[in-house]
């Protein structure tokens, strides 16, 4: 699995209804970690992207 794009991280977000502090926390990562990889100023890992959509979208959750 490739790494999400920026706007495939913002486009997740935005489905859950989650600020970028929410997201991060979703996760526990920092605010500032989250702010790059939307950014697209560092690469997120397929395996963060992936539990940030077990717990929110796939399961309904926000």
């Amino acid at each position: 699995m490739e790494s999400p794009t920026p706007e495939e991280i913002i486009d997740a977000r935005k489905k859950s209804s989650k600020s970028q502090t929410e997201a991060a926390a979703v996760i526990y990562c920092s605010l500032g970690a989250w702010q790059k990889w939307e950014l697209g100023k560092r690469t997120m890992h397929p395996a963060f992207f992936e539990l940030f959509k077990i717990k929110t979208i796939a399961n309904g959750r926000n």
